[in-house]
């Protein structure tokens, strides 16, 4: 838990006695430290609680079917023994396919155990957030700020896909952060690296953390190296730091090149934009010593993170070094993935709409200058207003003005929070790292969103722009109060009852409640789907496995879920379709259906990735298999 006092140490920067707004204040007595400590206890527990019945009381509805086939259908192969890419072609890292192998063995072969390792991850993360955000304001603000976190993250899809651990490693990783500046104690900074490299096994979006980790670093070498003293000036160390920054700028403008849209740039590049010249103004602003003690430093910084990053991935490697399979999983972790710009994209909002964010702007604005009293009547005027758009936020034109009005926070919190370390009036240096970790991980994971920025794909990330609001708010001793509880009730509200109860099909567009409430009866299943899904899964199934023999099926394109459900096995190394770039694919189904004797097979004809399978497959595989019946969007072909 937050320290009340810290310990001042050579070389550390830590300060005594800092409160939670990050100044200095005096020695509290014991018996009010006790105090603090069991409210501090009793607001975790209750948020605890809240949060877990909350999500909990969700966790069997909903699925994207291609989404739950992909994850069990690798678990399954990895509990077979096979080794993602090696053998199969996982569509992440493969890190998560071991934890849900894992599952699989400890509780069973369905969907309902990759749901609990879920559940259970996420009941550790939200302490993790009640940590971080306690750190900057008093426990119950954080308590607020973990409910709004919540509503905003995991019950509006409950399914156990790699970006929500990316997500929760990236909490983890930053309450490790915050104890490290708080102490300076290295083992926290390697903590945070096995965080990062755990992240990147997962799924390679984990780079993203590592980005901010590594802009974090810089700016906490600036805090602690900066002095008051005019050393000569030496410009190793700066053109190393500038040079660093220009190849993020380029990796970052590298990555949007395909699609360089004036709102893409907005969202995805402009971040690292801001803290790029935030240190480069800090840079060029403050003193510092000669560069073999920053090199130092720096060094003594990266290396507990650069080493907990390695031991996870050095675990997961050595098997494929052992067996040769090094250049297949390269070329499936590091060069299929580009395969998802041409056939797994979706353009953010248009740039229109980022006019919906003034009113969000405007309370920056008003924090940053300080108008405490235009806050208070802004507040008493806004509450009306709000919940009057509240109550009609179930129209389609209110619903979308309120969700674009939250999708341009990341650069706007942002460049909000780099001008807020400009001014630095009165800010700890205790504080400004904070911030500046906090801005910097919400800044870059929100690329998460590239190429794919459907709705969902945002609140993967809405949980460190929480933080990251909560960090800018944290200091401002004349913020706006009442505009900022009328702003986060009215978000809190409406992701209560207007997203949560949806689902991502309609999320970002409009209010639709859920239809999902029919139990999947299927061994493998324990899920709740509508009744469309329950009647064709159903019945797919027991055709599937009433014509096949020796196990296999063959199902394509894009519908991992069938192999699952049905129990039957792929006879193919391919989960999705567009993620094969094999000029001899035709051949390579024909002989793998000879060689496992394969008597039926189900053709997807709504495919929503990969497009229709090859003309000659289709009619190869439609001469083999005369016999042909439609189940729902299947068409099912077989041999008698």
């Amino acid at each position: 838990m937050p320290l009340s006092s810290k310990t001042k140490t050579a070389g550390r920067r830590s300060q005594k006695g800092l409160s939670d707004s990050g100044r200095v204040s005096a020695q509290k007595p014991l018996a009010s430290q006790e105090r603090s400590q069991r409210r501090w206890w009793l607001v975790l527990i209750a948020v605890w609680a809240i949060s877990g019945l909350y999500v909990a009381n969700g966790m069997l509805r909903g699925w994207v079917p291609h989404d739950e086939g992909m994850l069990g259908q690798s678990a399954e192969r990895v509990l077979a023994g096979e080794l993602p890419h090696r053998d199969f072609d996982d569509p992440y890292t493969g890190g998560l396919s071991y934890l849900h192998a894992l599952a699989f063995r400890l509780l069973g072969i369905n969907l309902v155990s990759l749901r609990w390792v879920l559940l259970l991850f996420f009941l550790a993360w939200v302490p993790a957030v009640y940590y971080v955000a306690s750190c900057l304001v008093s426990p119950f603000t954080a308590a607020g700020a973990v409910l709004l976190a919540v509503v905003w993250s995991v019950p509006n899809y409950f399914a156990s896909i790699p970006s929500w651990y990316n997500l929760f490693l990236a909490v983890f990783g930053a309450a490790f952060l915050f104890r490290h500046v708080e102490t300076g104690a290295r083992k926290w900074l390697f903590a945070a690296g096995v965080c990062a490299g755990l992240s990147f096994l997962f799924k390679i979006a984990g780079l993203y953390y590592v980005a901010a980790v590594l802009l974090f670093l810089f700016f906490r070498e600036q805090s602690t190296s900066s002095s008051d003293a005019s050393p000569k000036k030496e410009w190793g160390y700066t053109l190393f730091l500038a040079l660093s920054l220009l190849t993020l700028l380029a990796l970052l403008v590298g990555l949007v090149h395909s699609r360089p849209k004036v709102v893409d740039l907005i969202h995805f590049v402009l971040p690292g934009t801001a803290l790029a010249v935030l240190l480069l103004w800090r840079e060029w602003r403050e003193t510092h010593p000669g560069d073999r003690e920053r090199f130092r430093l720096l060094f003594r910084l990266l290396g507990p993170f650069a080493l907990g990053i390695a031991v996870p991935i050095g675990m997961f490697v050595l098997p494929y070094f052992l067996s040769g399979g090094l250049p297949s999983l390269f070329h499936n972790v590091f060069v299929a993935p580009a395969r998802r710009f041409t056939f797994g994209s979706m353009e953010a909002p248009g740039l229109f709409t980022l006019a919906a964010a003034f009113p969000p702007a405007g309370l920056f604005g008003l924090v940053l200058y300080g108008r405490r009293r235009i806050g208070w009547i802004a507040g008493g005027l806004m509450t009306l207003p709000l919940i009057a758009l509240l109550a009609f936020s179930d129209r389609p034109l209110v619903y979308r003005a309120v969700w674009y009005s939250v999708r341009p926070l990341v650069p706007l919190t942002v460049l909000a929070g780099v001008a807020l370390l400009i001014r630095a009036e009165g800010l700890s240096a205790t504080r400004r790292q904070q911030i500046m970790l906090l801005l910097s991980l919400a800044g870059m994971c929100s690329l998460v969103q590239f190429p794919f920025a459907a709705p969902v794909y945002f609140l993967y990330v809405t949980p460190l722009l929480v933080l990251a609001i909560v960090a800018f708010f944290s200091d401002q001793t004349a913020w706006p109060r009442m505009l900022i509880a009328a702003a986060i009730g009215f978000y809190f509200l409406f992701a209560l009852l207007r997203v949560n109860p949806g689902f991502i099909y309609q999320m970002g567009f409009g209010y639709a409640r859920d239809n999902q409430t029919e139990l999947l009866a299927l061994e493998r299943g324990g899920i709740r789907v509508n009744s469309r899904n329950k009647q064709q899964y159903e019945q797919l199934a027991a055709t599937l496995r009433h014509h096949a023999s020796g196990g296999f099926t063959y199902a394509t394109p894009d519908c991992p879920e069938v192999y699952f459900l049905t129990g039957l096995r792929n006879p193919t190394r391919t989960i999705f379709e567009f993620l094969d770039a094999s000029s001899n694919r035709t051949a390579a189904v024909l002989e793998a259906l000879n060689r496992h004797r394969v008597r039926v097979i189900a053709l997807n004809r709504e495919p929503q990735f990969s497009g229709a399978p090859p003309l000659d497959l289709a009619a190869a595989l439609a001469q083999r298999f005369p016999h042909a019946m439609v189940i729902g969007k299947f068409e099912v072909r077989w041999i008698e």
